[in-house]
């Protein structure tokens, strides 16, 4: 990455959705909508509730499938010769794993995400709500050595935060062998229309995102830094270049923007270039000057 910003999986498509507003091509990377083996129509509407400082999504993961990214998406990005970070989901480890292997046949990412944390969609029920792989240590060990042994490319696991320690399930994604973490995902929730008693959302439960989250996110990432050897990207409610410089600070080694594209489609590349300004500003020669350097 030529700088240490990429966007957030779900909210930049694949690239070319946003490549209208501002080369993508300025960006460190960009990573996927996640994508699954075959394309899936995601949950029924209404998937968006606005809330303060944020919105509830519960999208369920629609995406057009690996064969059509193949086909249509991949192409445009390596045009741009723009590093792709491939997010991935599935139902399975296998599936995971043959996502991966697909990927890298085609020459199609430069990196994997592994999607393990999305609250929309689950294969199983609990009395408290959903069960996410990355809420279980040995799910992500399972499905992290599953992807890492169809891959030679550059693994990332992306964590929940719905978790009561994050530094158990990220060392977990470590000792499995993956190369680093994205923190966070989107916390659990959820709005009721209290006039007519409804759940707002189709799915009833979503996930939380937005700058109403970002504290939680940054203490997360300081947490997890403490215990990792390996790269953190720091997500969740990045809305210009002081909030990713708060995640470098606390130890992310890169940061994604995520659902502040949808109300300024440039929010990218202008932390982009707020980082470099800062940079100058603070006579910093090197970005890898900030990473863990907060001052306590």
């Amino acid at each position: 990455m030529k700088n240490p910003v990429t966007v957030a999986s779900g909210t930049f498509g694949y690239g070319g959705e946003y490549d209208r507003y501002f080369d993508v091509a300025r960006l460190g990377a960009v990573t996927t909508k996640s994508l699954s083996l075959k394309p899936r129509p995601g949950n029924r509407p209404p998937r968006l509730v606005e809330t303060p400082a944020g919105m509830l999504n519960a999208i369920g993961l629609q995406n057009v499938g690996i064969d059509a990214y193949l086909r249509d998406k991949a192409p445009f990005l390596r045009e741009k010769r723009v590093p792709i970070i491939g997010n991935i989901y599935g139902a399975t480890p296998d599936e995971y794993a043959e996502l991966a292997r697909r990927l890298e046949a085609e020459d199609a990412a430069d990196a994997i995400e592994a999607n393990l944390s999305c609250p929309n969609v689950h294969d199983a029920q609990r009395a408290t709500g959903p069960v996410l792989v990355s809420q279980s240590c040995e799910a992500i060990g399972a499905y992290t050595r599953a992807i890492r042994a169809a891959t030679r490319l550059p693994l990332f696991v992306k964590l929940t935060p719905n978790v009561m320690n994050i530094q158990e399930p990220a060392l977990a994604a470590e000792e499995a062998g993956a190369d680093g973490v994205c923190l966070i995902n989107t916390l659990l929730g959820m709005a009721i229309d209290a006039e007519t008693r409804r759940p707002k959302l189709s799915n009833i439960v979503g996930g939380l995102s937005g700058p109403a989250i970002r504290p939680v996110a940054v203490k997360m990432v300081w947490d997890a830094a403490r215990a990792l050897r390996i790269p953190i990207i720091g997500t969740g409610g990045i809305a210009c270049a002081a909030d990713a410089i708060e995640f470098l600070l606390a130890g992310a080694t890169a940061v994604s923007v995520g659902s502040m594209s949808f109300r300024q489609p440039d929010a990218a590349v202008q932390v982009v270039e707020g980082i470099e300004a800062y940079l100058r500003r603070h006579g910093i020669g090197a970005v890898t000057e900030l990473i863990g350097a907060m001052q306590v």
